[in-house]
């Protein structure tokens, strides 16, 4: 959504999509990390094989792509570009539901001496929904104490952080997406031309910016 869709939201749900956007936020730069270290582990492992001989590294070099490109791996960085549509069982649903329950747990406070366990249910919930969330529970938040103006700025400054992220991954996604298709292709050559080629791969793939 484009700036000026952004002016014509109420204040309400520009505080709504800033704490979408916030979240969207950390998970990339969380799940970031673990996309570095797939490479960073690509380049140490292959640094260390130099010591091998060549028979048995050719099985090392092997074991190395086959880890980076993994089922696993590339599965979990197609599902971190895809971002959830907004309200489909995201944060925002997340934060509804403690409203809700939060409500429910003060009018329950009334009569704690006669429905304890379900207070007990709704403050368990709650724990474990900031757990799970990295929110809190205290009554000033961000959100709360900025104007339209600064949500509007802040969000477009968060959409424009989230889209590079986004290339980011993308980009990392090419590169093991080739580096698989490569080693599969090599399948069909003699051990010793492979055993170059493997090394090529692996220097290339370790080699792009990303």
């Amino acid at each position: 959504m484009g700036k000026d869709g952004d002016s014509k939201m109420s204040k309400d749900e520009l505080k709504e999509e800033h704490v979408r956007l916030t979240s969207r936020q950390k998970l990339l730069e969380t799940e970031w990390e673990q996309v570095q270290a797939i490479f960073q582990k690509l380049s140490h492992t292959y640094e260390e094989s130099k010591g091998t001989f060549s028979t048995g590294r050719y099985g090392q070099l092997k074991d190395m792509i086959k880890g980076a490109t993994s089922d696993d791996n590339l599965n979990r960085i197609r599902s971190v570009i895809q971002e959830p549509a907004p309200g489909a069982g995201g944060v925002t649903s997340l934060l509804s539901k403690a409203k809700e329950l939060s409500a429910a747990g003060e009018a329950q406070a009334g009569a704690a001496a006669t429905a304890p366990a379900k207070q007990g249910k709704v403050s368990g919930f709650m724990k474990k929904l900031k757990n799970i969330t990295g929110f809190s529970d205290e009554p000033i938040k961000a959100e709360d104490v900025m104007s339209e103006s600064e949500l509007q700025r802040d969000n477009g400054r968060k959409k424009r952080v989230i889209q590079r992220h986004v290339t980011q991954f993308s980009k990392a996604l090419t590169i093991l997406e080739k580096l698989k298709e490569t080693y599969e292709a090599s399948k069909s050559r003699a051990p010793p031309k492979r055993y170059q080629e493997l090394k090529d791969m692996i220097k290339a793939t370790v080699a792009e910016k990303i």
